[in-house]
């Protein structure tokens, strides 16, 4: 037992000692936890700049504008009488989106009759597509509430009265795992999990590269030495983890609606499976640039497997079942349920089984190899 506690320590000391691994492991998350929120951190898009094609040039268009330019999402910069003008401001890139008041439109709508507006968007910015679309919905429906106000109080009765017969049902929407349904709070907790796992993954592969060049601190040989390895791994991977949860999230100021009885059992199981992970798959690497020409690469498509940035349903299920060879596809589903949402450790069972599995795979894989890098010869 001894010894295994100093080749844990052995295991720290080298991982410190190799500045690049340092920099990977510890000093990388750090960094990212700083740069990464930091462009988003205003959560939305605000005053997207947009145009008007006014065909009606009525009182009620005017309006209909007015109410627009008054929305926090979007600032319309411009009022033209041509449709095309309005799609040439798009392609030229001076607007992201514009709004077509149609000629009659005052007309249809004090008839009683269908009055419609269009709206052209540039989906090529789905945040800017959102936000224009959100601008224009509410004023035509500002619009539409105060047509409807003035009719019910022409036939004399009270603003409650009138208020209540147009909207008998209130709906009152709150986004609990996100509640300013912003892009920061949606993706950042979510990435975070994988730059933990390829960080750490990244440089053990590069610490064990550099192991095979020029010999290990001690005999690789033995099953408790890499045990060592793996639970000096986990005590990083740990550590940025916590770190994460309790400092990056809280100055963030992400949703914290899980117990930390709940959330506990996923990151000690999380951190020893990307550990072991980690180790394993860097036991296949003979030299030490192997690891950056093969590992950066799978960043990106293990983002998309994970099956937040894009739904699981719509992924071909021979890449979902791979994907769950990955830690991170249980662990984001897990993290996401328990800490933004406030589910129960009982309600992510099947992705902590998950990861308990790929843990005894991985440390199976570990136990039963015998290439391991050589002890140096002192």
């Amino acid at each position: 037992m001894k010894t295994f506690w100093l080749n844990y320590w052995h295991s720290l000391r080298a991982i410190v000692a190799d500045r690049n691994v340092l920099l990977l492991v510890i000093i990388g998350p750090i960094i990212y936890s700083f740069y990464y929120p930091f462009p988003y951190s205003p959560e939305v898009v605000r005053e997207i700049p947009v145009a008007v094609a006014d065909l009606d040039r009525t009182s009620l268009s005017r309006q209909l504008i007015r109410l627009a330019d008054a929305s926090p999402d979007i600032e319309v910069t411009k009022v033209v009488n041509d449709p095309n003008q309005l799609r040439q401001a798009i392609w030229d890139g001076d607007i992201e989106g514009g709004l077509i008041i149609p000629d009659g439109f005052r007309r249809h709508a004090l008839r009683g009759e269908k009055s419609e507006t269009i709206i052209l968007a540039n989906g090529a910015y789905f945040m800017f597509n959102r936000g224009q679309l959100l601008g224009f919905t509410g004023a035509v429906e500002a619009l539409s509430y105060k047509l409807k106000l003035e009719d019910e109080l022409s036939s004399s009765v009270s603003n409650l009265q009138a208020t209540e017969r147009i909207q008998p049902v209130h709906l009152n929407l709150r986004a609990a795992s996100n509640p300013t349904q912003g892009y920061s709070t949606y993706v950042v907790p979510a990435v975070a999990i994988v730059v933990l796992q390829q960080t750490l993954l990244l440089g053990i592969c590069m610490l064990l590269g550099t192991w095979r060049e020029r010999g290990a601190p001690f005999n690789m040989g033995l099953k408790r030495n890499r045990l060592a390895l793996v639970f000096a791994a986990m005590t990083i991977c740990l550590v940025n983890t916590l770190y994460y949860i309790g400092v990056v999230y809280w100055r963030e100021d992400y949703p914290h609606l899980g117990q930390l009885h709940d959330l506990l059992p996923v990151i000690v199981t999380f951190s020893l499976t990307v550990a072991s992970w980690s180790v394993a798959i860097a036991s296949y690497f003979r030299y030490r640039v192997q690891a950056v020409l093969h590992l950066v690469p799978t960043s990106i498509p293990i983002i998309f497997l994970a099956g937040f940035a894009w739904p699981v349903e719509s992924i071909p299920k021979p890449l979902v079942a791979l994907s769950m060879l990955i830690p991170s596809t249980a662990s984001i589903q897990a993290f996401l349920n328990v800490d933004q949402m406030g589910a129960s450790f009982y309600q992510v069972l099947p992705e902590f089984i998950g990861l308990v599995l790929l843990l005894a795979g991985t440390l199976l894989i570990i136990m039963l190899r015998k290439s391991w890098p050589q002890e140096v010869q002192r």
